[in-house]
């Protein structure tokens, strides 16, 4: 599709959604998914924004012959949510249990924010990489895709780093530039994905997130901000409640001090313990099968990795998206227990 067509598409989609208040998502693939069939599904939960749950499915498209499928209808809310575009090689039984188990090769997906009356193109790109690039509506509609390419920008020196005190250093001018960033969008949904990143339990920023939730009222204002924007919404409801245990404080009595201290100072003696017995028998210990944890995507990402391959080099070399490398890295280490990928030659 030539500049001048993919114009008139846009202008089409633009004219039909003013005309008719329907959404439209359009998408250009490449020819490594010809005959596949695509699925929009709804992420009415943020904590469940990496996966891809059948049960959430709400249309799908089959792409045509010219390599496009599209979107369309006035069923969606008014009102601002999380979707996704899911497309793989898995076959058409969406109750295939390669579906259910997340487990379809070379798939692709993309999250976004929009509602009932957005329009969204998403082109090939000048690699012929699917999803990577966006035509929209609103600014809104692709906050998510660059909160994405920050996040990737500033995790690059990562792999590079030699020290603890680098990484932390990362990690720190990760965390505030990340969050900052999120809020330039003027919609607390964008807040609120860039949130469950950096607060997620097995996030490496999870305990800058905790110490700035002590001192910082941003998430006091970005409740607010929810709560006026979304009060009916359910992520209101999961983020007031997230805020709600992460922020757990105990008692300020003299007893529970003490009580927390003692309870402390014996979990650390038992925490100490245990790690002397791993290290003392870690030569006996077998290693991990990585191909045993990972899928079989993941493992063709980390074969890349160990071979010393950029992001942007495996994102090009497996025909997908930096972002959809990015997330199956952050996968591969939460799998595999480690943090960068100079700990990739123990599997090996």
């Amino acid at each position: 599709m030539n500049f001048n067509q993919k114009l008139c598409l846009l202008l089409l989609l633009f004219c039909s959604s003013i005309q008719y208040g329907q959404f439209q998502f359009s998408v250009e693939v490449n020819n490594e998914f010809d005959n596949s069939t695509a699925y929009l599904s709804i992420v009415d939960d943020y904590k469940k924004s990496f996966s891809f749950l059948t049960e959430k499915i709400i249309q799908e498209a089959k792409i045509d012959s010219l390599g496009n499928f599209i979107f369309k209808g006035d069923f969606l809310s008014d009102e601002n949510k999380f979707y996704k575009i899911h497309i793989d090689k898995c076959n058409d039984n969406i109750t295939d249990s390669n579906h259910l188990l997340d487990h379809c090769e070379d798939s692709q997906e993309i999250l976004f924010i929009a509602n009932n009356t957005d329009y969204i193109h998403f082109p090939l790109n000048n690699f012929e990489q699917m999803l990577c690039a966006l035509q929209y509506s609103r600014p809104q509609n692709i906050a998510i895709h660059k909160i994405d390419s920050v996040q990737e920008t500033l995790l690059l020196n990562l792999q590079d780093s030699k020290s603890d005190i680098q990484r932390q250093a990362i990690y720190t001018n990760y965390f505030k530039k990340i969050k900052d960033y999120s809020q330039s969008f003027n919609e607390p949904l964008a807040e609120l994905y860039s949130f469950n990143i950096y607060s997620d339990e097995k996030s490496f920023s999870r305990n800058l997130y905790i110490h700035d939730l002590k001192t910082s009222k941003y998430y006091e204002s970005l409740l607010k901000k929810m709560e006026k924007t979304y009060p009916n919404s359910n992520y209101t409801l999961q983020f007031k409640a997230d805020l709600k245990r992460d922020n757990y404080k105990p008692s300020s009595s003299k007893y529970s001090t003490i009580l927390i201290g003692v309870l402390g100072l014996l979990l650390a003696s038992i925490t100490l313990n245990i790690y002397l017995l791993k290290f003392k028998n870690k030569k006996s210990t077998s290693r991990i099968n990585y191909k045993e944890v990972l899928s079989p995507q993941e493992q063709k990402v980390f074969e890349l990795m160990h071979q010393k391959m950029a992001n942007k080099e495996i994102a090009n070399s497996l025909f997908i998206s930096v972002s959809t490398v990015k997330t199956h890295i952050n996968n591969i280490y939460s799998k595999l227990s480690i943090s960068s990928r100079n700990e990739m030659s123990q599997f090996f």
